[in-house]
C-alpha cells in the first residue's frame, strides 16, 4: 500500500515486468491512494485497488491506464489483460483526501483537501479489497 508516489511505486512493484520478477517472494495485491499513473503500464500481476480523488490534477493517467488508454509509449493494458485492477473516484475530493488538515493548502501546483467522507469510503474499501483479495480479519 502507498500514497502518491508511494502508490505509484506499490503498483510498479506489481507490473509485469522486471521489478516483479526480481524477487521469489511475490505480493498478494497492491493498492495505491492517489498514484501518478502516468509511466505504469497498467499491466499488473495481481489484484490492485487505486483509490483517487476527482479533482486531483496529479492522477489523471490513473482512468485511462485502467481504461486501457494508456498514454505511455510501448506496452499497455488491454481490456481483460492482467490481474484486475479497480479504480474508484470520490466526487470532489483532491490530492491527499485521506489527510487530515484544517485548512486546504496548495503546495508545489496541487490541491491538498481532507474529505471525511471520501476517507471513510477509501477505508471501507480498503479493507473490503483487502478481504477479498488475501482473506482474514473481519
Amino acid at each position: 500500500m502507498g500514497f502518491s508516489q508511494g502508490g505509484s511505486l506499490a503498483l510498479l512493484t506489481v507490473e509485469r515486468g522486471a521489478n516483479e520478477q526480481m524477487y521469489q517472494n511475490k505480493f498478494r495485491a497492491a493498492v495505491a491512494f492517489y498514484p501518478y499513473c502516468e509511466e505504469l503500464k497498467g499491466i499488473a500481476t495481481v489484484p490492485a485497488l487505486i483509490l483517487i480523488g476527482e479533482r486531483d490534477v496529479f492522477t489523471p493517467g490513473c482512468r485511462d491506464m485502467t481504461e486501457g488508454r494508456s498514454r505511455h509509449l510501448g506496452m499497455s493494458r488491454t481490456t481483460g489483460e492482467g490481474s484486475p485492477i479497480k479504480l474508484i473516484v470520490y466526487p470532489g475530493a483532491h490530492q491527499s483526501f485521506d489527510f487530515p488538515r484544517t485548512t486546504p493548502i496548495d503546495y508545489l501546483g496541487y490541491h491538498l483537501e481532507f474529505s471525511q467522507s471520501a476517507t471513510d469510503q477509501a477505508v471501507e474499501a480498503v479493507r473490503e479489497f483487502l478481504r477479498v483479495t488475501v482473506g482474514g480479519g473481519q
